[in-house]
């Protein structure tokens, strides 16, 4: 019989230290043997077999742990007594041991001694866990934070609300999981690492970091994706990298591999996290002196109009607006937006807070040169995204007193900080109503706004060369359009007033304008769509009633009219057209009264209805009627009395609702001479009780000259 080789001789040598359970002795003559000793197999089956009783080892451990705690002692001694027998030199299985007995040798458990092992066993281990965890969860979201400005371009279009959700739950969801079981597997050892989880570990990786590249790719529409080149390579990379590492590298123990996936995962967390942080509408303005204190009213008032934005349109329904509502231009939810607090120690605290808030997207940066200008700087993520001046004699601003010329500016500044994040977070951009110029914005706002602009004798014509100038400046802006229209015709005297022209006028710029095509799913034009639409039916009304018997366009206005209150009155109605924003179902509740109003109107137009379906009800037998939707009741009331197969007897009694709804319609000397050229009121302009109702002291005060009295 042949006499063993050097490499059968160590390799004998190994097993039986392997067997005996002194797995560094035997690994060491394992290794020991060289290609010139003879066969090497038996040296590579010794190791393999080595790493098995290590793991092997490990797992008698983690069980035995576990025994310990649901009370069975005996049970993991034999465990740890298992794992010695495969690894002597084995500290975890040796401190089981020494563990089970100390436990053995305590009396029997009373309630001190219970409450006590919970505290010590998992009271205390559980808080550690949690505090570790939560600073884990901390510190990895900042990183996010400041990754933002590096994945995110300050030009880079903002993805869909719910892919920035889905990366953002995703990335979130990682991060916690990398904060947890970091912490949790180095204090409770849940399980020992194997094969089986590496590959699945592996897997994870590619369907995440495959899914967020393809998320990523869809939502950066046609050349956007290169704005994204830093996210999809660094994906890509990590990717890649974290899958060869755990599935070829044979010489890594599993261990190692299973570090791999958690490091790789948690990376791809960061980036995810920080992709969807640096896309978020969250803003911050500040408005300072030029010394560079807050100045808290300021930033209060710039506040305010970030969100308010347009809704301080003339709310009375004239001969111009027709509406009851206003046209705001601003969709930035009021959560997002914040403003930094006045004082030294408080204002430094709270910038060094939101400098190291992560989710803090946007800092707008407002400064007060002098009376006539201010400096607006705004930034993305750290970075400067634009910056301009605002000087109001370069919009030919009329002048005002100091504190009207910074409340203009300060809505120079929203209009400004408006647009420029409608250039990125596109959500905003129907608000706008085609507006890309941030100058048009501001100067329509301003002339629109009442408190913007000082009332008095040259108010009206100052609007309308605002409003032109705001037309000028950006001829897509399609409110400023109409803004403009309406307050050319509202310079008009209304008895003067050319009602069919104007109603032509509307008709031809709505469908012109995108806002005659868009979809009502698109919320934001919908507050504009339903001014002109009131618009239109009131003055083809107007104009259907100004024209006499002599028009023969009389039947075409009345079914232009028709057209426009059909279409009025659909997005009115909740049954038909149910809207998400609130501020909008607002609207349309409050719209709805008059919708129906007009449908009144058009009954009592037609010819063809018989005298017995006129069923108008009295604007007072209706609750919470406004004196605007009592002044349009007054008008169908008027409509119906000229009707000519009505008997005296009910038209008098129409007449009689028209003179009570006025009553309560007319409050102002501007109410007054509306109604004294509305030809709904023709009719009525003999009547004494009218004339008492629309007198203004002007006239009073000519009729006491003429009849001698005082």
């Amino acid at each position: 019989m042949p006499a063993d080789t050097v490499a059968q001789q160590a390799c004998k040598a190994a097993d039986g230290h392997r067997l005996a359970g002194s797995l560094d002795r035997a690994k060491k003559l394992y290794e020991s043997v060289k290609a010139s000793d003879g066969d090497q197999q038996c040296a590579v089956d010794g190791l393999r077999l080595v790493a098995e009783a290590r793991q092997d080892a490990a797992e008698l451990v983690t069980a035995g742990q576990l025994m310990i705690r649901s009370g069975g002692l005996a049970a993991a001694e034999d465990k740890f007594a298992a794992a010695l027998r495969l690894d002597a030199a084995s500290a975890a299985a040796a401190a089981g041991i020494a563990r089970v007995s100390d436990l053995k040798s305590r009396p029997l458990p009373t309630a001190v001694s219970n409450s006590d092992r919970f505290y010590r066993d998992w009271a205390l281990p559980l808080g550690r866990l949690v505090v570790v965890a939560a600073v884990g969860m901390l510190v990895l979201y900042a990183l996010a934070g400041v990754c933002s400005r590096w994945l995110v371009k300050v030009d880079a279009v903002a993805w869909p609300a719910w892919v920035r959700r889905t990366m953002g739950s995703v990335g979130a969801f990682l991060l916690f999981a990398a904060a947890v079981m970091a912490p949790l597997f180095a204090m409770f050892s849940p399980f020992a690492p194997t094969w089986t989880q590496c590959w699945v570990g592996a897997l994870v990786i590619g369907l995440v970091g495959v899914g967020a590249a393809a998320l990523v790719l869809w939502a950066a529409r046609g050349d956007e994706w290169r704005r994204w080149r830093a996210l999809l390579l660094s994906l890509d990379i990590i990717m890649l990298a974290g899958i060869l590492a755990v599935l070829l590298s044979s010489a890594l123990s599993y261990d190692v591999r299973l570090m791999f996936v958690y490091i790789t995962l948690t990376v791809i967390g960061v980036l995810l996290t920080a992709a969807a942080l640096g896309q978020n509408l969250r803003l911050q303005v500040e408005v300072q002196q030029s010394d560079g204190s807050v100045n808290a009213s300021s930033s209060d008032y710039l506040l305010a109009r970030m969100k308010g934005l347009g809704t301080e349109t003339p709310q009375s329904l004239r001969k111009s607006t027709s509406t009851p509502g206003t046209t705001p231009l601003s969709q930035i939810p009021v959560e997002e937006l914040s403003a930094l607090p006045a004082g030294k120690i408080v204002g430094t605290l709270t910038r060094l807070f939101f400098a190291l808030r992560p989710d803090l997207t946007w800092r707008a940066r407002v400064t007060l040169v002098d009376d006539n200008r201010i400096a607006i700087s705004l930034s993305r993520n750290g970075q400067q995204a634009a910056s301009t001046v605002f000087s109001r004699p370069d919009l030919h601003l009329p002048k005002e007193d100091q504190e009207r010329a910074k409340a203009q500016m300060l809505t120079g500044a929203a209009a400004f900080i408006l647009v420029q994040l409608s250039a990125v977070h596109e959500e905003l951009q129907d608000g706008l109503y085609g507006a890309s110029q941030w100058r048009s914005v501001a100067l329509q706002v301003i002339a629109s706004s009442k408190s913007l602009l000082a009332d008095n004798e040259a108010r009206d014509a100052t609007k309308v060369q605002l409003l032109a100038k705001a037309v000028d400046e950006d001829p897509q802006n399609e409110l400023a359009l109409f803004e403009y229209l309406w307050a050319s015709y509202g310079l008009q005297p209304h008895e003067e007033t050319d009602f069919g022209g104007f109603a032509r006028a509307i008709d031809a710029q709505y469908h012109r304008c995108e806002i005659s095509k868009v979809s009502d799913d698109r919320e934001g034009w919908m507050p504009l769509k339903i001014r002109i639409l009131y618009s239109s039916a009131t003055q083809w009304v107007n104009g259907y009633i100004d024209a006499g018997g002599t028009d023969e366009g009389r039947a075409t206005m009345l079914v232009s009219a028709r057209e426009s209150a059909d279409e009025l009155n659909r997005l009115c109605d909740p049954s038909k057209v149910a809207w998400k924003g609130k501020e909008l179902c607002h609207q349309q509740a409050a719209m709805r009264p008059h919708a129906r109003n007009l449908v009144e109107c058009f009954n009592a137009l037609q010819e063809t209805t018989e005298a017995g379906q006129v069923t108008a009800q009295h604007s007072h037998e209706e609750p919470h009627t406004s004196p605007r939707l009592a002044y349009d009741h007054a008008c169908t009331h008027m409509l119906i009395a000229r009707r000519r197969n009505l008997s005296e007897e009910a038209r008098r009694q129409q007449m009689e609702y028209t003179i009570q709804d006025l009553q309560y319609a007319i409050v102002t000397e501007r109410d007054k001479k509306e109604a004294q050229g509305d030809p709904c009121f023709t009719e009525l302009r003999s009547d004494p009780r009218f004339q008492r109702l629309v007198s203004t002291p002007q006239a009073r005060r000519r009729k006491r000259l003429r009849t001698g009295t005082l």
